[in-house]
């Protein structure tokens, strides 16, 4: 071959390697422009998203009565939450089995944020009594947002200033003591604290919550009353009541003198209700997120801590994932609980 043949051979083929380059470049270029021309419409998308929910009115399914404390709590957030979303919150007294009812018509909602569930810790509860197979790991928990503890109370003409009062009363004759709803936290604090005491205590359910509770206390109709204090606040704010032992782990505010019984040797005998609310499982994360937000503005608004002191009750924010954790847990140490009840 002749070097004139080979230096035109040389030159082709660098020719046609630099052609090969450059449409590789331009390929390139066309796909970053593509790219950049697309992602406007990823984020239009994704704006679209944040502010698509709500739509509509949200349902809050309230599992107790008017006027108990979840009732109560439930409606304030509601309103507050109002403001931050722009639609009606609609609250629901779903009454039945101490929350099973409402935890059985939620969890068939579709997922989709409209429909929610304020509960308080009877959903770690009512699976280990036999009550539904549901637990909070059939939802999408959101957010909590208070925590009360159950109480024993008193009437203050009652004669029993100490918790050792009511066990030497309790000893001469038995005494009757009302709960929350039947199945629920309270009377499964109440029938723990009994059995811790051995006492031979008659414990009477409610059908609806804790609110039935402090007018029959009032009306004399029993002895002792097991509910939180902020439902029983009437009594205790006027000095017809008093708390004589608290069954939460921390002391209650409405009665700061009276002991808990962890305090007197009981580490196991806590009823405490934390109040949260819960989507349907497979609610998108986004919405539940939507959700906690709206949620969160409302527990850190002025309105709702002023509330809740007022009524003697606990601001206890959790976020999502925190309060998962809390669920976890919450639902072994009341399976303890709940041995001490004898259920």
């Amino acid at each position: 071959m002749s070097k004139v043949l080979k230096k035109s051979l040389l030159l082709s083929i660098i020719l046609i390697i630099g052609l090969v380059f450059i449409a590789a470049c331009g390929n390139t270029q066309d796909n970053n422009v593509q790219e950049k021309e697309k992602a406007p419409e990823n984020k239009q998308v994704e704006e679209k998203k944040e502010v698509d929910f709500p739509k509509r009115n949200i349902n809050i399914s309230i599992p107790f009565g008017a006027g108990g404390g979840t009732d109560q709590v439930g409606r304030i957030l509601a309103g507050l939450a109002e403001k931050n979303s722009g639609v009606n919150w609609v609250c629901t007294n779903d009454i039945g089995g101490a929350g099973a009812l409402a935890m059985g018509n939620i969890a068939k909602s579709t997922p989709d944020g409209y429909n929610l569930l304020f509960i308080t810790s009877n959903i770690s509860v009512l699976k280990h009594m036999g009550h539904t197979e549901l637990n909070y790991e059939n939802f999408e928990p959101i957010i909590a947002v208070n925590t009360d503890p159950a109480a024993l109370i008193v009437r203050s003409d009652s004669g029993w200033n100490t918790l050792e009062d009511f066990i030497a009363a309790a000893k001469e004759k038995r005494l009757k003591v009302q709960t929350g709803a039947a199945g629920g936290l309270w009377q499964v604090g109440a029938l723990a604290m009994k059995n811790a005491l051995n006492l031979d205590l008659n414990i009477i359910p409610s059908g609806t919550g804790g609110a039935p509770a402090a007018p029959a206390l009032l009306g004399k109709q029993v002895d002792a009353i097991a509910i939180a204090p902020n439902e029983a606040l009437s009594g205790l704010k006027t000095g017809e009541f008093k708390v004589l032992v608290s069954l939460g782990r921390d002391r209650s505010a409405l009665g700061p003198d009276a002991p808990t019984m962890v305090e007197l040797g009981y580490p196991d005998i806590t009823a405490q209700a934390v109040r949260a609310f819960y989507a349907p499982k497979g609610t998108p994360p986004e919405v539940v997120k939507k959700l906690h937000d709206m949620l969160k503005a409302a527990v850190e608004s002025k309105e709702y801590p002023e509330y809740m002191e007022s009524t003697g009750s606990t601001v206890n924010y959790m976020n999502t994932e925190d309060l998962v954790k809390y669920l976890e847990w919450e639902f072994e140490a009341y399976k303890k609980l709940l041995a001490f009840a004898g259920l």
